[in-house]
């Protein structure tokens, strides 16, 4: 602040002295004016009083470069003085200072608006990749409903062919197991006779469901031991002939399980005993 008020009374001096400089030349000036005039109104006044001025009086010419030389020197003085005062190389310093803080300032502002835009920029990609995830997400799920709807469907028709199969199967066999009367085949000796039927109890869960995939009918299907009356085989007991077609935990040996469709006839069957024949 200090250097700037040296300089503003730097700059009043030099008007000041620029004013004092112009105002002898305007005086000057007017008195070159008016001479022609009163040379022509009286010429011979003008002529006596030039002729008898005294010599040693100054003229304006000397009046104003006496004057113009000491406003100089007061004005050299002055420049001299504030020269002293104002130190310039520090006024230069201040202002690249200046320029250098400006300019600071302008890349930091700079550099923060960059990182803002990189952080959009990081938060709308971010964004992107997880729309495109769930869009993924949902593709996959989408694919693998319909994948298990298709096995399901599949499962279902599978399921419906073996039925109807194995109930065709059991239709005919039922067909071409008619009751028959006296003793046919070879005999395979006494069995002991027991009953089961599609309830929990007898079955386990397992149901009409037997272990060759058939469903099980009344008067047709017997559980056997394999290795006694193989699976598929026919045999005729008390008149009737039945389908090895299920085993079943309990039946060892010379045993065999015939199917109903009750429990309660289960229980009124009980454990019998009965010779068994192969069917011819």
């Amino acid at each position: 602040m200090h250097k700037h008020m040296k300089a503003i009374q730097r700059a009043c001096i030099f008007l000041l002295v620029l004013f004092m400089l112009l105002v002898p030349l305007s005086a000057l000036g007017e008195s070159k004016t008016v001479q022609p005039a009163e040379e022509t109104s009286a010429a011979g006044e003008s002529r006596t009083l030039l002729s008898a001025a005294p010599t040693d009086t100054p003229s304006a010419s000397a009046v104003f470069y006496d004057t113009s030389d000491s406003v100089m020197g007061a004005v050299r003085n002055a420049d001299e003085n504030l020269s002293d005062q104002i130190d310039v190389p520090v006024l230069n310093d201040a202002c690249v200072a200046a320029q250098n803080a400006l300019i600071e300032t302008r890349t930091a502002k700079d550099r923060a608006w960059l990182n803002l835009k990189k952080e959009e920029q990081a938060k709308a990609e971010a964004a992107r990749l997880a729309a495109e995830e769930a869009a993924r997400q949902e593709r996959e799920r989408a694919a693998a409903a319909s994948r298990e709807a298709a096995k399901k469907a599949a499962s279902t028709k599978s399921g419906k062919q073996t039925k109807s199969t194995a109930a065709g199967n059991h239709s005919t066999s039922a067909k071409s197991s008619p009751k028959v009367s006296g003793k046919n085949g070879r005999s395979l000796g006494v069995f002991k006779l027991t009953a089961y039927c599609p309830c929990y109890e007898c079955s386990k869960g397992w149901g009409r469901m037997t272990s060759s995939g058939r469903l099980a009918q009344e008067n047709h299907t017997i559980a056997t031991d394999p290795s006694v009356i193989p699976e598929g085989t026919r045999v005729v007991i008390n008149g009737t002939v039945y389908v090895a077609e299920d085993t079943g935990g309990g039946v060892v040996g010379k045993h065999i399980d015939i199917f109903m469709e009750s429990h309660s006839a289960t229980l009124s069957f009980g454990v019998q005993h009965a010779e068994v024949f192969l069917a011819d």
